[in-house]
């Protein structure tokens, strides 16, 4: 398993947000971002990275499909999907598509003041 962790956020705030947190979470993974699902696919097959942290509401290929696609690209890959849908349908579309773990985003920017 590799140490990368993959972002896959569109908006360029939240995604510099979640890379400073990682950075100080996690110091020794190297991080990788990606700004839609095809591009997160893409990196899937090709490093194999042991965590994605992933919106659901991507433009184009949806967070949804993304994770079906990292997942049949990297097996091996853990999904979180942040999102700011916090409904049961959502979650089971996530669940479906074989994501570990399904965090809103309401309760992330929470973790991040925490951690400023």
């Amino acid at each position: 398993m590799s140490s990368h962790i993959l972002i896959v956020e569109d908006h360029q705030g939240v995604r510099q947000s979640l890379r400073e947190w990682l950075e100080l979470s996690f110091p020794n993974y190297q991080l990788l971002e990606a700004v839609n699902g095809e591009e997160a696919v893409a990196i899937a097959r090709t490093m194999s990275p042991c965590l994605v942290i992933m919106d659901i509401g991507l433009p184009g290929m949806s967070g949804i499909e993304a994770a079906q696609g990292i997942k049949a690209a990297a097996p091996a890959t853990r999904v979180v999907v942040l999102t700011i849908y916090d409904d049961e349908a959502h979650r089971t579309d996530a669940a479906a598509a074989g994501v570990s773990a399904y965090v809103p985003k309401r309760k992330v920017q929470r973790l991040l003041a925490e951690e400023r």
